[in-house]
């Protein structure tokens, strides 16, 4: 009789726990915070079910209790968000994360924000681009990316790589950060974009404008701020992607990640190779370099309940072999240069409420950056390399940094006021033989203010003021203001004026930077940029379950003093020198319309720049130049295939150059030119496998025109050509996320 009641006692146990009463919560990826009356459906599996199915709504604190009778499927939907299927063999209390769906306008940003937030409730105009639009375009790396952005200008040198300009501001005034850690290693006073790679790439937020009151020094132009992947959905997640393009480009990434209790690891890698391309193969000297990188990533999350730790590293190294033609008379000798990039990051986060309506984001990091310059003398028979003779030929240059950011902020401290306090500290050193005395340092430490006002519920005010103490230049305050009004329901109006303070780099500063097609040498007696910015725009919107709807009128202006260009010294020695002044004047306009299976946007834009290189000479009043950009991003549900086209014309453009006096000149024009690229992709065995195949440069572009001519009465006219693309593409990818 005992062993019955042992038995019943058993048997009772496991009812309990088969049938055991749980709580499902429901969170929002990118707040974390809880999303109510979520619909949740659980579908039970086991044979010993009383009900089929269960449908409940979350409470509005975002959790709902039910009975489990494992194993069951669970489907958790909700409008603006990405439906989320699991199956569970647990009986543990379920946390579950959704993520916002794309047609949504509503995005939730997190760059120069008080807490992360929906972008059209912050007082700036924040541009995002999605993880599933950086597939679909086939981008590999940000250069890939911002090709097709509008107000974004690209120019490219075969050794230095890509750089930038965002509404006419260059390249060395836009702030380009991975989660809020500034990126290092500038040449010619630009990142290269093509170094910085997109595996893992969550989304990309970009601030066009003025940056400097919140972060500082190269904000001057506006953030691009990359946010990754810190995310585990399951206990265990594998994903992998390979690339194939007809040029010449062979690529192959993956990721792993772990879920263990509120912690989880993730490892990111891979390889990029590229053969390198001319238009006329010369078998051995490309216009286009070989090109080989290799890059990791790695990092710990823990999630508190309410705040976050994080600890993240970045590996990246890259190689560049520029060929050099083979000697006369025998051709059986050449000389080879090897361009090597090595750059370091670790960085530690602190993120959270800490206590009611209080938050705090502290970022410390520690980079290092290496660029190695060896020349070669190559027997082309014997395949035999040694070193050349001239210590010229062989150099190394290092550069590390140090940041510590950190933020509080306090909502609603009183009635519609908040505010927000924080200290920016960057410590940057230069080692080398083309550094000046071998080693030179530059330190930058500021703390900044910003209170946000919403004197009634349409309006929100939010002034902001930071102060720099610069170890090489007297820093002046530097304030900004930007006002949002939501006039209507469907009308939002943003505007804004910002002081802009950039102080020289240790590398205008102080470093000289040889090779075959470069002599650049720095200049201590540069003076620091300041700027005057204004933006005003108008957003004009209309949102359903079914439709977003969305126009974007808005104009800018930009008034740089002292701005720090490249003049020209004497034949092919070229220095940074700082010119009078600079303005950019320009208006633009975009259309978005959104459904759950088409994501469209066209835009025009107009940007107008002038130069006056002092006080008595003008190089140019505003001459302006035009942009055309169409994205449509289009899926099929009839046949699961998602097809993309992007298209831009980016119109001519006026430029000029200057000699170190700053009293002549000469102009230049570059031609305009179209792009185009399509895509279609699919996804098979449950979405966890996706083809993509597509088309870039349909218009075969490679070279435009650079027309120069006499003006200053120091140059005669000519023509040379200036590098965009390698032409007309073909390319391949398969990814798969397990």
């Amino acid at each position: 009789m005992k062993y019955i009641y042992l038995v019943m006692i058993i048997w009772f146990g496991i009812s309990l726990n088969l049938f055991a009463e749980s709580i499902i919560e429901v969170l929002d990826e990118d707040t974390k915070a809880p999303v109510p009356y979520v619909k949740v459906i659980t579908k039970c599996l086991s044979d010993n079910c009383t009900d089929t199915v269960s449908i409940q709504l979350t409470s509005k604190n975002g959790k709902t209790k039910t009975k489990f009778d494992i194993p069951f499927d669970i489907e958790v939907n909700h409008i603006g968000f990405e439906t989320y299927f699991a199956r569970i063999n647990t009986n543990d209390d379920l946390r579950i994360i959704l993520r916002r769906k794309e047609f949504i306008l509503d995005e939730v940003v997190t760059t120069g924000q008080y807490t992360p937030r929906s972008a059209q409730s912050s007082v700036y105009q924040v541009k995002t681009v999605t993880a599933e639009r950086i597939v679909a375009q086939g981008a590999v790396n940000l250069r890939d990316l911002m090709t097709n952005e509008m107000n974004v200008r690209l120019s490219q040198d075969n050794i230095l790589g890509s750089s930038m300009s965002i509404n006419g501001v260059s390249g060395q005034n836009v702030k380009i950060m991975i989660d809020g850690v500034p990126v290092v290693g500038r040449l010619g006073g630009n990142i290269d974009l093509s170094q910085i790679n997109l595996n893992n790439a969550r989304r990309v937020e970009i601030i066009e404008g003025p940056m400097s009151a919140i972060y500082g020094t190269d904000a001057l132009g506006g953030v691009i701020n990359i946010i990754t992947e810190d995310q585990i959905d399951d206990e265990i997640k594998i994903t992998g992607n390979s690339l194939y393009e007809s040029v010449g480009v062979y690529n192959i990434d993956g990721s792993l990640g772990y879920k263990f209790g509120k912690s989880n690891v993730l490892i990111s890698g891979g390889r990029n190779f590229f053969a390198g391309y001319s238009e006329v193969d010369t078998a051995r000297n490309k216009q286009w370099k070989p090109k080989e990188q290799y890059f990791t990533d790695w990092q710990f999350n823990h999630f508190f309940d309410k705040h976050t730790f994080r600890y993240s590293g970045n590996f990246y190294q890259d190689h560049i072999l520029n060929r050099g033609a083979p000697r006369l008379p025998y051709r059986e000798t050449a000389f080879d240069d090897h361009f090597k990039t090595l750059r370091l990051t670790n960085s530690l986060f602190f993120r959270g409420e800490v206590a009611k309506s209080r938050f705090v984001d502290i970022t410390g990091s520690y980079s290092y950056y290496q660029r190695k310059k060896n020349t070669y003398f190559k027997n082309l028979v014997t395949l035999e390399e040694l070193f050349t003779s001239d210590p010229a030929d062989q150099d190394t240059n290092s550069f590390d940094s140090w940041v510590l950011r950190g933020t509080y902020s306090h909502d609603n401290v009183i009635n519609s006021v908040s505010y927000q306090t924080g200290f920016d500290l960057n410590m940057s050193t230069a080692f080398g033989r083309r550094i000046n005395e071998n080693e030179k340092s530059l330190q930058d430490y500021a703390v900044f203010a910003s209170i946000q006002i919403r004197p009634i519920d349409e309006i929100t005010i939010q002034p902001a003021m930071r102060v720099i103490h610069n170890s090489n230049y007297n820093a002046p305050l530097v304030p900004s203001l930007n006002l949002k009004s939501d006039l209507t329901d469907f009308l939002t109006i943003r505007a804004s004026y910002a002081r802009g303070f950039r102080a020289p780099s240790i590398q205008e500063l102080h470093f000289m930077f040889v090779d075959i097609n470069h002599n650049i040498r720095g200049n201590e007696a540069l003076t620091a940029e300041t700027s005057h910015s204004y933006n005003f725009l108008m957003n004009f919107h209309t949102q359903t379950n079914n439709y977003a709807f969305k126009l974007e009128p808005g104009v800018y202006y930009n008034d740089i003093k002292d701005l720090i260009t490249l003049g020209n010294i004497e034949n092919d020695l070229w220095s940074y020198v700082n010119i009078g002044k600079f303005r950019t004047l320009g208006s633009n306009i975009t259309l978005s319309y959104i459904r759950s299976d088409l994501n469209s946007k066209i835009g025009v834009s107009y940007i107008g720049r002038s130069y006056q290189i002092n006080e008595t000479i003008v190089a140019s009043k505003f001459v302006y130049s035009p942009e055309v950009m169409a994205n449509v991003i289009y899926n099929s549900q009839l046949f699961g295939i998602t097809a993309s086209i992007f298209y831009k014309y980016t119109g001519g453009q006026s430029g000029f150059n200057v000699d170190e006096s700053g009293t002549e000149y000469s102009s230049y024009e570059i031609e305009d030119y179209h792009t185009l690229d399509l895509t279609l992709s699919k996804e098979i065995f449950e979405k966890t496998l996706t083809l993509t195949v597509g088309a870039k440069n349909l218009f075969d572009v490679k070279d435009i025109k650079r027309t120069s001519g006499g003006s200053g009465g120091v140059h005669s006219g000519s023509e040379t050509s200036s590098p965009v693309a390698w032409g007309r593409t073909i390319f391949t990818s398969i990814r798969f996320n397990f």
